[in-house]
């Protein structure tokens, strides 16, 4: 197998005391987020076109690829003769759309269906001729085996030299091989999958990536990835905080010329809130598509002259303001750590 070597690093900045002191006249620039930060976004493209964000995540003896489920898996779909009222406990991931060409309408359900929300969707379901518990049966069961949206996938990330990088990293990974050998797991409520990239062992003194069957490294000789120690789980995060969001919002660079497709953009915003019900983090900060997968990271400040960055979570949605014509509030969706953690943890 090919090993390809990794640095594992988050940043904290410490400000020198010498910025409390008087200057000679050269003044020493102090940036907001540590540079080898900006290397942890990872742009998944596939070959039909689809996009979408995500991070590198070291845990114990191997490495992820942490993404949006969505990005990789379909949602449930189900066709009626009838329109269908959602619950409004599960407007987060059932909706109805009108087929106006078929006359019919089409229920999605995002994730795997519990037996609560089978049971709530029934409760809720118009009554008549159309068997809508049958419908909600099916769906259900069709909901336990997520498809994919492809069989290959190619990841894009940006590692300059200074960090031993050559620039734009090339990883081809081929999606079924890994799914059917167990390298791909999803959460079954929260939006968060993995793929498994690698198992990491130390070689004279350095930390390798041996490979796993499926993974091709095409160009590039390592990446940057979030350690296994730089998290917070939900209880932790401080609303009020500075964050920053890291992705690839390519439904903007596709049609910019002034934009690269392949190089990420940074947003910074506050914790707006939390949703202690749906378990979510909102953030005062608009995304777009693409970065869904993304990674959060918040600033957390230690004592006057020292901050942590730690990364809390993964960009989901978009808040919408007005549903007609769906325009961007300019608040979003976070998935906890705590979700990534939990599914890591049946790997382990």
């Amino acid at each position: 197998m090919k090993n390809v070597s990794i640095r594992h690093r988050f940043g904290i900045l410490f400000f020198c005391m010498a910025l409390f002191l008087p200057s000679p006249g050269i003044s020493q620039p102090y940036p907001d987020i540590p540079d080898d930060n900006l290397s942890y976004p990872v742009l998944l493209v596939s070959k039909t076109g689809r996009t979408g964000s995500g991070f590198f995540y070291n845990k114990e003896n191997a490495s992820y690829l942490i993404t949006a489920r969505h990005n990789l898996f379909k949602e449930t779909t189900l066709r009626v003769p009838e329109q269908f009222v959602v619950p409004k406990p599960l407007e987060h991931k059932f909706f109805c759309i009108e087929d106006t060409a078929n006359k019919e309408f089409i229920l999605n359900f995002f994730g795997v269906m519990s037996k609560d929300d089978r049971d709530e969707l029934i409760k809720a379901a118009p009554t008549g001729h159309y068997n809508f518990k049958g419908a909600i049966e099916k769906l259900y069961k069709e909901s336990k085996n997520l498809k994919l949206h492809d069989d290959e996938i190619t990841l894009f990330s940006n590692v300059p030299k200074i960090f031993g990088g050559k620039g734009i990293n090339e990883i081809q990974l081929q999606l079924v091989k890994l799914y059917e050998s167990g390298q791909i797991k999803y959460h079954p409520s929260h939006d968060v999958a993995y793929i498994k990239i690698g198992i990491s062992k130390k070689v004279a003194e350095e930390v390798r990536i041996y490979s796993l069957e499926g993974v091709t490294f095409k160009q590039g000789a390592g990446f940057i990835s979030v350690d296994k120690d730089n998290f917070k789980v939900l209880k932790d995060v401080v609303v009020g905080n500075t964050v920053f969001v890291f992705g690839y919002p390519t439904s903007i660079t596709k049609i910019d010329p002034w934009l690269d497709i392949r190089l990420p953009l940074l947003r910074k915003g506050v914790v707006a809130g939390k949703n202690d019900v749906l378990k979510a983090i909102i953030l005062d900060c608009p995304v777009f598509y693409g970065n869904s997968g993304g990674l959060v990271i918040e600033v957390e400040r230690m004592s006057l002259g020292e901050s942590r960055y730690i990364a809390i979570g993964l960009i989901t949605n978009l808040v919408f303001y007005q549903k007609l014509w769906l325009q961007n509030s300019g608040y979003s969706i976070v998935v906890p750590m705590d979700f990534v953690e939990e599914l890591i943890a049946l790997d382990e």
